[in-house]
């Protein structure tokens, strides 16, 4: 079955130490609000999943990677969520986020007891296991 573009791309973002660039959204954000989430949003209708990624990730943190590489898709049934693709920055890296956002550097050891978006949990779970694809309930 060939899935339709992803309506979402998002990054997992990691450095060599291990650690993943989350973003705490604020309490009145339209999705996940007061969650972490990885950086990333909506594709465009003219946009491959990562041309989509790149622009959000200069968007929101300023910043663009040197290379993106797709690890996880999030599904329901025929429904193509998101791309998640794994991307490296240097810790020391500086960042800018948008207003209310906030982006921190979070061990992957201390994710289970932290306000992971319930889709992005299962992401990186997924992706810790090293499975590439997560399907949704219908």
């Amino acid at each position: 079955m060939l899935l339709d573009p992803p309506e979402y791309a998002c990054a997992i973002i990691s450095a060599s130490d291990g650690r993943r660039l989350l973003q705490l959204r604020p309490a009145d954000a339209r999705h996940a609000p007061g969650q972490l989430t990885c950086f990333g949003g909506a594709r465009e209708p003219w946009e491959s999943a990562e041309t989509c990624l790149e622009r959000e990730l200069h968007e929101e943190l300023g910043w663009r990677p040197g290379s993106l590489r797709a690890v996880c898709d999030l599904r329901q049934g025929t429904r193509h969520i998101a791309r998640f693709f794994h991307c490296v920055m240097p810790a020391r890296s500086a960042v800018r986020t948008e207003p209310g956002h906030l982006a921190l550097w979070v061990p992957t050891s201390a994710l289970p007891g932290l306000p992971l978006s319930p889709w992005h949990r299962l992401v990186l779970e997924a992706v810790d296991q090293g499975r590439t694809v997560v399907e949704l309930p219908s």
